[in-house]
């Protein structure tokens, strides 16, 4: 097959993928690669089974590239120019570009929190994991790699924003006013902080158990075709037998022939 065809039938099935809800995309994965071998295709099969189920955070990501395409398009928009105006700031980067850059991602992520909110009630998920959706949503926006996979829905894992010591020399986007509960405020986030860190090592946990699932899987598999093998080996033992007897018996006769004549 074409370098070129392979690349974009292999972005056909990874697209397919990666739209899937988490709960589907590790038997759709495995049917994908059991398929494409079928066709003779193994370095495609092996690229697909290669990928690994996003995490609940990252699959929001992913598909609020394709159900909320302007929405992500205006945070790559904003998330580009403020790297742009970081790069520029020891230069002299304009502070009212900053801030409308700010302004501009701050209401992307608004709306995109909205709907993926709206996407994990579906999925049962909780304001956590829209919280880490849209801190890797942000993040992806601030990188050339980020953007790209994330106007694709191709992110694969969680990501953090980069450079805040960068943008320290910045001026901030405007806030609006903190409540005088500071408190009570710092009880609730750390609260959150807490529900968050359960939440995540739940997650870590079923991957584990999905992942020894494959490890185990993938032995029996191992122990099967080497069963396959080895019986394989005992017919074809056996064939050649059969053949040497046959040659015996054939010799034998050729032998018997000729005294009669």
């Amino acid at each position: 097959m074409p370098e070129v065809e392979a690349r974009d039938e292999l972005a056909a099935e990874l697209d397919r993928l990666y739209a899937l809800p988490p709960g589907e995309f590790t038997a759709a994965r495995d049917d994908a690669a059991k398929r494409l071998r079928a066709e003779g295709k193994r370095e495609l099969a092996a690229e697909v089974k290669r990928q690994r189920k996003p995490a609940l955070p990252v699959w929001l990501a992913n598909r609020l590239a394709h159900e909320r395409e302007l929405d992500v398009k205006r945070l790559l928009k904003a998330g580009e120019a403020l790297a742009a105006t970081q790069a520029g700031a020891a230069g002299g980067g304009s502070a009212d570009e900053f801030a409308e850059a700010r302004r501009e991602e701050q209401h992307a992520l608004e709306r995109l929190a909205d709907a993926a909110r709206e996407l994990a009630g579906r999925e049962g998920a909780g304001a956590q994991v829209v919280e880490r959706a849209v801190q890797t949503l942000r993040a992806a926006s601030l990188t050339a790699d980020g953007r790209e996979l994330l106007e694709r829905g191709r992110l694969t894992q969680e990501l953090e924003p980069p450079g805040f010591d960068a943008l320290a020399g910045m001026p901030p986007a405007p806030q609006r006013p903190k409540p005088k509960q500071k408190q009570k405020d710092d009880r609730g986030e750390r609260r959150r902080a807490i529900a968050a860190a359960r939440d995540r090592v739940k997650e870590l946990r079923a991957e584990e158990r999905e992942r020894a699932k494959e490890a185990r899987s993938a032995a029996r598999e191992a122990e099967r075709a080497e069963s396959e093998a080895a019986s394989l080996r005992r017919v074809a033992a056996d064939a050649a037998d059969a053949v040497e007897s046959a040659a015996e018996a054939r010799a034998a006769a050729e032998a018997e022939l000729r005294e009669l004549e």
